[in-house]
C-alpha cells in the first residue's frame, strides 16, 4: 500500500493517503501539490488534475523528529531538524503579542538593526567621505571613496556566511543568534573607536575591516532571528518594522555624525557617538528577545565539508531566491551609485557653500529618510494584502523617475528641486525596504536560513563597493563634473530599470504548494 507523507503548508499537518482502492498504482514518480483548498496531481505531462475527492486525513505534526510514531510512520518537522534550520515561518510558532505589547516586541526585535543602520548610514554617507578627503587628499577623494570599501566587502563575504552557518547549528543555552550579536557588537565598537583615532590610510583600512567584521558577525545570525520567532503570516509586519528601524537608524546616524563633524571637528567624538549607539541599542534585542535553545540531538556535526556543501543551492529549489538576490543587487547598485557622492553633488553641481557641506548633505539625506518612513511602515502590511512584486514595481519606478530629475538638475541647478526630488526618492526607497526582507523569506527554503540570508545580504554589501567604484571612476575621469555626474546618474537609472525587470520572473505562488513524494511501505 502507498502512503504519502509531507508537511502541510499553513498548519504544519501531516498528510496521509490511506486509500486502499489503488493498490495497483505504484508509480513513485507522481508528485502531489496541496494548498488550503485543492489537491492536485501532476500526471507527468505538466497538467494538473483535481483529485480533491480522494480520501486524505490530516494529522497534527509535532515539532520534532520521530521515526517511530504510533502507526510506524516517519514524521518530519519543518523546523530544520537535523539540519540546523530555523523555525523559518512555521505557523506553529507562537503568535507575537497584540496591542502595545506587540509594538514593544517588534521594536525590541529590530533595535539591533536600528543600531547597525545608524552606524553604516552615518559612515557611508558622511563620515567616510569626509575622513577620506582629509586622509587621502581632496584630489583623490572620489577614487578612495570608491576603492576603500572593497576590503569591507571581502570581509563581509567571508564572515557573513560563516557566522550565519555557525549560528544555524549553534546549541548555546542562551540561543543560537544572540551570542553572535553580542560578540560582534564588541568587535565593532572597538574597531569604531580605533578608526576615529587614526590619520594613516593603511590603519584606516585595517580598522574598517574590523568594523565590517563585527557588524557582519552579528547581522548574519540576526537575519535568522526573525524567522525563528515570528510566524510566516506576520513576515510583512515584521519586515515593515525592520524597514522603519532601518530608516530611523539612518536618520540618527546621518544627523548625529553631521552635527558632530560640523561643530566638534573631531572624528574621535563622532566615532564615540557611534560606539554609544551600538552599545545601547543592541541591548533590547539581546535582553528582551528570548530564543529557544537548539537541542544538540537535532544538530548535525559541524564540518568544513558540510559548510562548503551548504553553498550548493540547486536551482530547482532556489530559483526564486536567486531572482530575489539579483533584484536586490540591481536596486542597491542604483542607490549606491548616487548616495556616497551626494555631498559632492551638492557642492560641485548645485554649488552650495563648501563650509556647510555636511549640514546640507545631512539635511537632504534626512529628508530622504524621513519620507521613506511612512512608505516603509505601510509597505510591509500592504504587500501581505496586494503582493510583494507590486510594491517593488512601484518603488523602482519612483526611484528611476527621480534619478532622471537629478540628471536634469545637473544642467539647471536648483536646491529647491533637489529637496523635492529627494523627498520623492525617499518614498520609493522606503516602499522597497518595507517588502525587501519579507520577499526573501517568502522564497527561501528554511534549512540553514541565517547562512542563506547572509548570501542575500551580500546583494546589499557588494553594491556599496562596486557602484561607488564605477561612479567614482566615471566622475573623476571625465573633463567636467556636470558630464561626470550625468553619466553616473544615468548608470543609476539603468540599475533601477533592471531591478524593475528582474522582479518579474519570481514566482511567489509556487511556494504556496508543498510537494508530496510517494513512499512505498
Amino acid at each position: 500500500m502507498d502512503k504519502y507523507h509531507e508537511l502541510a503548508n499553513s498548519n504544519s499537518s501531516l498528510i496521509e493517503n490511506n486509500s486502499n482502492n489503488n493498490n495497483n498504482n505504484n508509480n513513485n514518480n507522481n508528485i502531489f501539490s496541496i494548498d488550503s483548498e485543492l489537491i492536485y496531481e501532476d500526471d507527468g505531462r505538466g497538467e494538473e488534475e483535481n483529485i480533491h475527492e480522494k480520501p486524505f486525513k490530516f494529522k497534527e505534526l509535532d515539532n520534532s523528529f520521530d521515526d517511530d510514531d504510533d502507526n510506524g510512520d516517519l514524521i518530519f518537522s519543518n523546523g530544520g531538524v537535523g539540519g540546523g534550520g530555523g523555525g523559518g515561518g512555521n505557523e506553529r510558532i507562537k503568535e507575537p503579542p497584540k496591542g502595545i505589547k506587540g509594538v514593544i516586541f517588534y521594536l525590541c526585535l529590530s533595535s539591533y538593526w536600528l543600531a547597525t543602520s545608524a552606524i553604516m548610514g552615518g559612515l557611508i554617507s558622511l563620515v567616510w567621505p569626509s575622513q577620506i578627503a582629509l586622509i587621502g587628499g581632496e584630489e583623490n577623494k572620489e577614487k578612495y571613496v570608491g576603492l576603500l570599501p572593497i576590503l569591507g566587502a571581502i570581509t563581509s563575504i567571508i564572515v557573513g556566511p560563516l557566522s550565519g552557518f555557525l549560528s544555524d547549528h549553534c546549541t548555546n543555552r542562551f540561543g543560537r543568534r544572540r551570542i553572535f550579536i553580542a560578540s560582534g557588537s564588541v568587535v565593532a565598537m572597538i574597531s569604531l573607536f580605533l578608526t576615529g583615532t587614526t590619520n594613516n590610510i593603511y590603519a584606516f583600512m585595517l580598522f574598517l575591516m574590523g568594523i565590517q567584521f563585527g557588524i557582519m558577525w552579528g547581522t548574519s545570525p540576526f537575519n535568522g532571528l526573525m524567522p525563528d520567532i515570528v510566524p510566516k503570516s506576520k513576515y510583512g509586519i515584521a519586515s515593515g518594522y525592520l524597514a522603519f528601524s532601518n530608516a530611523i537608524g539612518q536618520l540618527i546616524g546621518v544627523v548625529g555624525t553631521a552635527l558632530l563633524i560640523h561643530y566638534t571637528k573631531s572624528y574621535i567624538a563622532t566615532y564615540s557617538f557611534l560606539v554609544l549607539i551600538l552599545g545601547v541599542l543592541a541591548l533590547p534585542t539581546l535582553i528582551r528577545i528570548h530564543e529557544t535553545p537548539l537541542s544538540p540531538n537535532h544538530v548535525e556535526k559541524i564540518t568544513f565539508k558540510r559548510f562548503i556543501y551548504s553553498f550548493y543551492l540547486p536551482s530547482s529549489t532556489y530559483k526564486d531566491f536567486y531572482w530575489v538576490i539579483i533584484t536586490r543587487f540591481m536596486q542597491e547598485m542604483g542607490v549606491y551609485s548616487i548616495l556616497p557622492f551626494f555631498g559632492y553633488y551638492l557642492t560641485d553641481i548645485i554649488h552650495i557653500d563648501q563650509t556647510n557641506k555636511e549640514l546640507y548633505t545631512s539635511a537632504i539625506l534626512s529628508l530622504i529618510i524621513i519620507t521613506s518612513i511612512p512608505s516603509a511602515i505601510i509597505g510591509g502590511p500592504l504587500s501581505d494584502k496586494y503582493g510583494r512584486k507590486l510594491l517593488v514595481y512601484i518603488s523602482c519606478s519612483i526611484m528611476t523617475l527621480v534619478t532622471c530629475g537629478f540628471i536634469v538638475l545637473s544642467f539647471i541647478p536648483s536646491l529647491k528641486l533637489v529637496l523635492l526630488f529627494s523627498g520623492l526618492f525617499g518614498v520609493g526607497y522606503g516602499c522597497y525596504q518595507g517588502v525587501d526582507y519579507a520577499l526573501a523569506l517568502d522564497v527561501l527554503p528554511q534549512e540553514n536560513v541565517a547562512k542563506d540570508l547572509s548570501l542575500w545580504h551580500q546583494a546589499l554589501i557588494f553594491p556599496q563597493v562596486i557602484a561607488p567604484a564605477i561612479s567614482g571612476l566615471v566622475i573623476n575621469s571625465l573633463k567636467t563634473k556636470v558630464l561626470g555626474y550625468t553619466i553616473a546618474f544615468t548608470i543609476a537609472v539603468f540599475w533601477f530599470l533592471l531591478s524593475t525587470i528582474m522582479i518579474k520572473p519570481i514566482n511567489l505562488n509556487r511556494n504556496k504548494f508543498i510537494k508530496l513524494t510517494p513512499i512505498n511501505l
